[in-house]
């Protein structure tokens, strides 16, 4: 409103010099166009100043925050590569221990099954030692079997050369005598 009322003020002679000469070349036009640049300069440093400073001011805390907020997102983000940079390492070690602990199993699969062949190679062993045994038995038995078969059947084959009539009343008489001594 002051500025509306100076700007009345001030051009209501120049309104009034309708017929003089050009006014805006005379030292009083001169004047009024420096007031004039000065009203103008001061409304404009005033809007600024009012209104431009809080804007900028909260512009340049939101640009504080959000540099802040950048700042921690950052840290966040270098501690969680570091994190998984030493589980990459630790990866490779983890991986390192694996193949040694499979070569360790390994070689303890191929002692425990080293071992169970020695143990199935004395089982069949002792089987086979106690099988060849039982048929030495069985083959001695049949031995002996036909040995006396044969024997008998020679015993047979002797009495019945040696037998006549007279061997065979003597023997019977001597049974019949055995018999009798027995009875009595």
């Amino acid at each position: 409103m002051l500025g509306a009322a100076l700007l009345v003020t001030f051009s209501l002679p120049a309104l009034a010099q309708e017929g003089a000469a050009d006014a805006a070349n005379t030292p009083i036009g001169t004047v009024f166009r420096w007031l004039n640049f000065l009203l103008v300069f001061g409304a404009l440093a005033y809007v600024i100043v009012k209104y431009g400073a809080p804007y900028f001011s909260a512009r340049a805390e939101s640009i504080a925050r959000s540099i802040e907020e950048a700042a921690q997102t950052r840290a966040a983000a270098e501690r969680e590569l570091r994190k998984t940079v030493d589980k990459l390492a630790s990866f490779d070690r983890e991986i390192e221990e694996e193949r040694r602990a499979g070569q360790r199993d390994s070689v303890a699969d191929r002692e425990r099954i080293l071992e169970l062949t020695r143990s199935e190679v004395e089982k069949i062993q002792q089987a086979a030692r106690a099988e060849i045994a039982a048929s030495e038995r069985a083959g001695a038995q049949e031995i002996r079997a036909i040995a006396a078969k044969l024997a008998t059947e020679r015993a047979a084959a002797l009495i019945r050369e040696q037998m006549n009539k007279a061997a065979e009343s003597a023997l019977f008489g001597s049974f019949v005598g055995e018999l009798e001594r027995a009875a009595s």
